[in-house]
This record gives C-alpha cells, sequence and structure tokens, in this order.
C-alpha cells in the first residue's frame, strides 16, 4: 500500500507535501489517534487529505474533494490509487462501499476497507484491524458531520 500501513513522513513523501496537525476524525484519542493533514501542492481544486495514525502507523485516509464540482467516479479511482493499485481493489455496481485486497499467491498481504460520499464528496479509507493494535471502527454517520 501507499499511504495507509505507511508513516507520517512517507505519506509526507507520497503527497509531496508537509501536514499540519488535524483534528482526529475517529474522536480516539486515548487509543492513541492522531491525524494529520495535507494540502498537496497543485491540488487547491483538487483534494484535501487527512490520515489518521495510531503507534505511528497510518491507519485511516479521508480524502475530501475541494471543488464544488460533483463527485464522479474519476475522483473515487484518484483515492483509491493512492492507497494501491487499481487492480487490488473490488466494489459492487452501484455501491458506494469498496474493498482491497493485496496478495501474494492465495496468501493476503494487507486489506483495506471503505467508503465513498456523493452527497458530502469525500471517500474514507481505512484498515481496520492489525496485529496488536486497537481496531478501528468508523461511524459513517458521523464522519459525514465532521468531513
Amino acid at each position: 500500500m501507499n499511504v495507509l500501513l505507511g508513516s507520517k513522513v512517507g505519506s509526507e513523501a507520497h503527497f509531496g507535501s508537509k501536514s499540519v496537525m488535524a483534528i482526529n476524525l475517529l474522536g480516539m484519542n486515548f487509543q492513541g489517534e492522531k491525524a494529520w493533514k495535507f494540502t498537496p501542492p497543485g491540488m487547491n481544486e483538487g483534494f484535501e487529505i487527512t490520515i489518521g495514525l495510531y503507534n505511528e502507523v497510518v491507519r485511516y485516509a479521508a480524502f475530501k474533494k475541494m471543488s464544488s464540482k460533483k463527485w464522479e467516479e474519476g475522483d473515487i479511482r484518484v483515492c483509491l490509487m493512492h492507497i494501491g493499485p487499481f487492480q487490488c481493489w473490488a466494489s459492487k455496481p452501484g455501491s458506494e462501499y469498496f474493498d482491497y485486497a493485496e496478495k501474494t499467491g492465495e496468501k493476503v498481504l494487507a486489506e483495506a476497507t471503505g467508503w465513498y460520499s456523493q452527497r458530502y464528496k469525500y471517500a474514507f479509507i481505512y484498515v481496520p484491524v492489525v496485529e496488536g493494535q486497537v481496531a478501528i471502527i468508523p461511524d459513517r454517520s458521523a464522519l459525514d458531520k465532521k468531513i
């Protein structure tokens, strides 16, 4: 994966921008959540990205569309490709939910899941379980209000 399961420094290199502290999207301060925000150079009409770290490991990424234009298929594709290769993603036709599985043969190396919101113009992608770390279970309706 490009961003998820990486580090803040790795995300800064990936997006070509320094991050600034952001409000935690999941409200898990006591579980170690720390959020950082990016507005990549040249993307003022693109996306604002917030990453959430637990124990210095990126566990979620939220992509908020900055322009007033409606959310289109290309928007979700660009967000997903910042996480990992497009062929690793799966979604049912018409669904706002998607899943990521990075495999070598039959062995799964990494998994992520998420959704996008046409109405609120954002995509939220996360790794729910990492061995030895707290599980995260985001509430979509709560995120709709925060993002």
